[in-house]
């Protein structure tokens, strides 16, 4: 915590007998906040809040951590367990904290808002982001519950999985914490607004989305034209934690968001080889999207023995490392035996701040092939 309050989380790994090799022992995991979890000033009402949150969050590090060794089955898991925690502390958590805090603000917000409107009626909207969206069981429970709560919208599948609902503010409270108290790797409201008004016919008549839940394809892209289309195009946004201030001249508001919406930061890389072509660039698709990064991969003449293959991933740093860290701790590749196995040839040639030749920042959807980006003084191609 920035304010001097620390929480100490233990996690506990227990390795049943047959680990690694037995392909149903899997590593036991949980996690407890220590007894010493808050420094000197534990009696502050920060310090409990704190000590709350990180509480509240355990079963979803817990999760995300047994999701991670179910990916290694048969082999040793540790290295990515821990990998996984830590991730989850510099992603994860920072969402749910941000999360929190976004909503607080928004609280005296809402309570003006309801207090004008006589009869408390409030069109409320929500974006939910997951780490991803596959299971059938999920992506029937998305729809079946927004159809029960009279809820519109719309649910993105695949990684990272986006759902935007629509409807009276209520009903968009008890679908969010209904949806929560489903097991997810990741999950967290991003963005939200709401409206008063004076009726029901009125709130019919200012909904924007489907009435009826629609499912759409794992094409970010989809969902974004979706939403601009509808006018929610700063709620989308929400979804790559991109935050515009209502209150700002919008002059300001409209450079903020230009410079927002630019990728900033850049790495880029160099592959030995790919043994599984097909599904190395799946992985790496997915992975890039699940952390909100553009992907760019290119490779030499593909007759050649061992073609060159230069990969390059923009976003946000945090993004961007984030997903360098992954590519570094999965098995994105088949050894010569065809078997699963870790990326040990990957080289990051340079890594940095990003730009256009002529321009500060980076509009990804502007860039073609004859483009170059420079990285610290050094081009990406």
């Amino acid at each position: 915590s920035s304010d001097g309050n620390v929480i100490y989380v233990l996690l506990s790994l227990t390795m049943p007998d047959g680990y690694p090799i037995d392909e149903e022992a899997i590593l036991v995991i949980d996690a407890r906040i220590s007894d010493d979890a808050v420094g000197a000033s534990s009696s502050s009402c920060t310090a409990k809040n704190m000590r709350k949150m990180v509480m509240d969050s355990l079963p979803s590090l817990i999760e995300a951590c047994r999701l991670s060794a179910l990916e290694y089955v048969g082999s040793e898991s540790i290295f990515a367990v821990l990998s996984r925690a830590d991730e989850w502390i510099s992603v994860d958590f920072v969402d749910i904290v941000e999360s929190s805090n976004h909503i607080n603000t928004d609280d005296a917000n809402e309570v003006e808002i309801i207090s004008k409107c006589d009869n408390g009626l409030v069109l409320g909207r929500r974006l939910i982001h997951s780490h991803h969206i596959i299971a059938q069981s999920k992506r029937k429970a998305v729809v079946e519950l927004a159809d029960q709560y009279n809820l519109g919208g719309y649910s993105k599948i695949g990684w990272p999985g986006v759902i935007v609902i629509e409807g009276e503010e209520s009903d968009c409270m008890a679908y969010v914490d209904e949806i929560r108290s489903m097991r997810w790797q990741h999950l967290a409201v991003r963005g939200e607004e709401q409206l008063a008004v004076r009726d029901q016919d009125e709130l019919e008549q200012t909904r924007v989305l489907p009435n009826k839940m629609q499912e759409l394809g794992d094409d970010m892209s989809c969902i974004a034209e979706r939403c601009k289309d509808a006018g929610l195009e700063e709620l989308f946004l929400t979804s790559m934690k991109i935050y515009s201030k209502k209150e700002s001249v919008s002059s300001d508001a409209s450079k903020d968001s230009t410079e927002s919406s630019s990728y900033s930061y850049g790495a880029l890389c160099h592959v030995d080889h790919m043994r599984d072509g097909k599904g190395y660039r799946k992985w790496l698709r997915k992975a890039s999207a699940a952390a909100g990064c553009k992907l760019l991969v290119k490779a030499s003449d593909s007759n050649v023995k061992r073609p060159l293959i230069i990969v390059s991933i923009l976003g946000e740093e945090s993004d961007v490392r984030r997903v360098l860290k992954r590519w570094r701790t999965s098995r994105v590749d088949v050894d010569s035996a065809g078997k699963p196995c870790l990326e040990r040839m990957m080289t990051v040639m340079t890594e940095g701040k990003l730009s256009l030749l002529q321009h500060k920042t980076v509009d990804i959807d502007s860039l073609d092939q004859e483009d170059q980006l420079i990285v610290s003084d050094q081009t990406l191609c």
